[in-house]
């Protein structure tokens, strides 16, 4: 049966349909003509997910079976929480479809007809985190052509509302440095978020730079409620003309002042070099912005109760600190506003809510709080203060309880009291992420010694230690630089390290730095020869399927030239500490022999000394290859690893290369050699 094909039960009742013999559609969620979007289930998994099914009439075309092949192999490419995930798909059936999680939420097209602009603080979220899909969208070469509210959906997750990135559908995959264009299309997009490039067709100069036009376009809408250029304009820049500036924002609304308007002056102007570069640039710059212009900001406090005087006697009891601008208050009268308040709001970091409302009671609004915001914390204020109440409060997340008749001074106590535990979590929050991005500079090395460090101890201070040293250098990567555009060139390069480092990571390696092309990892403790032999086996291994699976053209096809030594490594900070520039490294005679080894392998060859050899526990299976000078080493034995003892014998990652390989040094004869098993 086709996927489209339905039958009818001894009622004459359609059952629901089945699509690649597993997935149950349920219901149909949205629709275009080149297919439909459906809710269905997943018995296997027993699980909801979304199913996109190509149009019967579309799918003997050959142009829309390779769009949707793009789409479903552009979402592929990105594992990001801010980009709907694929889980399935079949695009060699007579009715292609792709499998996709299933969001909960609206998407901001819905929400911008509903409320036409948004707040500074709910853009500048929904920016920096749009921005985070296309930051790992660009890297993976992946250029979106289609960004809009109506591809910006807000889903509500246990953690809190997350932007997620949709449709792929008109993806530009980057090959080779340039956007690849869909075959028989001149234009593809939404005029309205194209940017003028874009608009005037298919050019050599499209890439990743439309995609930020688009989201900036996005965001002039979502503060103004307007579109930042006319049709007219639109029109003009089809036609290769400079348009007229926008309106600045602030002229439309006021409040958001000439530090917004200044970002958006630079984000749309026509001219590509002058606007902002990259998706974490163009989010930095307007937080930045919008810190700028902001004042001392009040702490924001939600009010949540349906009793008609509560706005007068909340503004009458906080009056002297509302006019210092300590506090500011926001009101609700059930739990169901006060959800739309605090989307409207994502800064609120109190709110106080009563327990019986209309439509949803404070109770209830516990249970969703989090479906917005993981930060706010929820203060119970009711006349209910039963201790079943309290318990029931308590159990769903809220921070404390007071009962009516309030006593305002006891109120704002407990206001202050929540505040302090609110910044220090979002304090703690920021930390971690710090700490995280830390962590991406800095060696983990450093990191186990920073506390004493900071206590002004001299801990990384020089220590002789045992360890292993290996070098991963990129085959013949330097002509790639003089080929491809810089983006391009450090994709392919950062593509292979995104292969080697989980190695290394995975079999207790560090590394130590990346030194142009080349991965410098040190393995240190029990077993640290045979773990670093272990990775580099790995590493080969892996860098070749990779390459198998892109072909020629794939960044994995360089292959890699590995060498490794192994003994006495002096560890400790090097560099000009009263210029406060030091780096955490290890060097010494094993660390030089294993860069020189790197340098004289061949592509796929894994080089080590005889000392790493004698120090192996583990039995590997080795080629000798005889004495050979190694500058400023001297003569070094040389041996060939080839695989752990026992395993079936492959021949190393030889790959067609992207660019020819330089000439190397000719080996003297081989000789196979087994390792020592002790």
């Amino acid at each position: 049966m086709s996927p489209e094909a339905t039958t009818m039960d001894e009622h004459g009742t359609s059952e629901r349909q089945t699509v690649g013999g597993r997935y149950i559609l349920e219901r149909r969620l949205a629709g275009g003509g080149m297919g439909t979007i459906w809710v269905a289930l997943d018995p296997k998994l027993q699980r909801q997910v979304a199913l996109k099914l190509m149009a019967s009439h579309c799918a003997p075309t050959p142009f829309a079976r390779q769009q949707f092949e793009w789409e479903a192999q552009a979402i592929a490419r990105l594992q990001n929480p801010h980009v709907i995930q694929v889980h399935d798909c079949d695009l060699s059936g007579d009715t292609p479809y792709i499998v996709m999680e299933l969001l909960d939420g609206e998407d901001l097209e819905a929400l911008l007809n509903r409320r036409e602009r948004l707040s500074l603080a709910m853009v500048d979220r929904i920016l920096t985190q749009a921005s985070r899909a296309l930051t790992a969208a660009h890297a993976a070469g992946v250029i979106h052509r289609d960004l809009k509210p109506a591809n910006l959906f807000l889903a509500r997750t246990a953690s809190g509302e997350l932007v997620k990135v949709l449709d792929f559908g008109l993806a530009l995959l980057m090959s080779g440095g340039a956007a690849k264009p869909h075959p028989e299309e001149e234009m593809a997009g939404t005029p309205r978020y194209m940017s003028p490039e874009q608009l005037r067709g298919i050019e050599p100069r499209l890439d990743h730079r439309c995609d930020l036009w688009a989201l900036c376009v996005v965001a002039y809408r979502a503060l103004t409620g307007q579109h930042p250029f006319s049709l007219e304009a639109l029109r003009q820049m089809r036609m290769g003309n400079a348009p007229p500036a926008p309106p600045p924002p602030s002229s439309i609304v006021p409040e958001l002042g000439a530090e917004v308007d200044a970002f958006f002056a630079r984000a749309l102007d026509p001219e590509p070099s002058r606007r902002y570069q990259s998706a974490h640039e163009l989010a930095s710059a307007f937080t930045s912005r919008v810190e700028a212009g902001r004042p001392s900001r009040p702490a924001k406090v939600l009010v949540v109760d349906d009793e008609p005087d509560i706005v007068v006697l909340m503004e009458q009891s906080f009056r002297k600190q509302i006019r210092r601008s300590v506090y500011q208050f926001l009101f609700a009268a059930d739990g169901e506003e006060a959800l739309e308040q605090m989307r409207q709001h994502p800064d609120v970091q109190v709110v106080l809510c009563d327990i019986n409302m209309p439509r949803m009671d404070g109770l209830t609004f516990l249970s969703r709080v989090g479906e917005v915001s993981s930060l706010t914390r929820v203060v119970i204020v009711s006349a209910y203060g039963d201790m079943n109440n309290i318990r029931t409060a308590m159990n769903r997340g809220a921070y404390d309880f007071i009962t009516k008749p309030i006593d305002f001074p006891d109120l704002e106590t407990t206001l202050v009291k929540t505040l302090k535990h609110v910044r220090e979590l979002r304090s703690t929050i920021r930390s971690t992420e710090e700490n995280g991005l830390l962590r991406m500079f800095v060696p983990g090395g450093v990191l186990e010694r920073l506390p004493p460090l900071l206590q002004g101890s001299d801990a990384l201070a020089g220590e002789r230690v045992e360890g292993t040293v290996v070098f991963i250098d990129v085959d013949a990567f330097t002509p790639v630089l003089h080929q491809e555009a810089p983006a391009e060139s450090l994709r392919r390069l950062n593509a292979n390290f995104e292969a080697i480092v989980p190695e290394v990571l995975s079999h207790g390696g560090t590394v130590d730095k990346f030194v142009g092309d080349a991965v410098m990892a040190v393995f240190r403790g029990p077993g640290h020869v045979d773990r670093a032999q272990e990775a580099c086996l790995a590493i080969r291994r892996q860098l070749g399927t990779l390459a198998d699976r892109g072909g020629e053209r794939a960044p994995y096809a360089h292959g890699v030239c590995i060498g490794l030594d192994s003994g006495e490594l002096v560890s400790g900070s090097v560099g000009a500490k009263a210029s406060g520039r030091l780096d955490f490294t290890v060097l010494g005679e094993v660390v030089n022999t294993a860069s020189r080894l790197a340098a004289r392998a061949e592509r796929g060859q894994v080089l080590l000394s005889a000392r790493a050899r004698e120090l192996s526990q583990v039995p590997f299976e080795y080629t000798s290859l005889g004495e050979q000078a190694l500058p400023g080493a001297g003569q070094v034995s040389v041996f060939e690893l080839v695989r752990r003892e026992g395993e079936t014998r492959v021949a190393p990652n030889e790959p067609t290369p992207f660019v020819p390989s330089q000439p190397r040094e000719e080996q003297g004869p081989a000789v196979l050699v087994a390792g020592p098993s002790r």
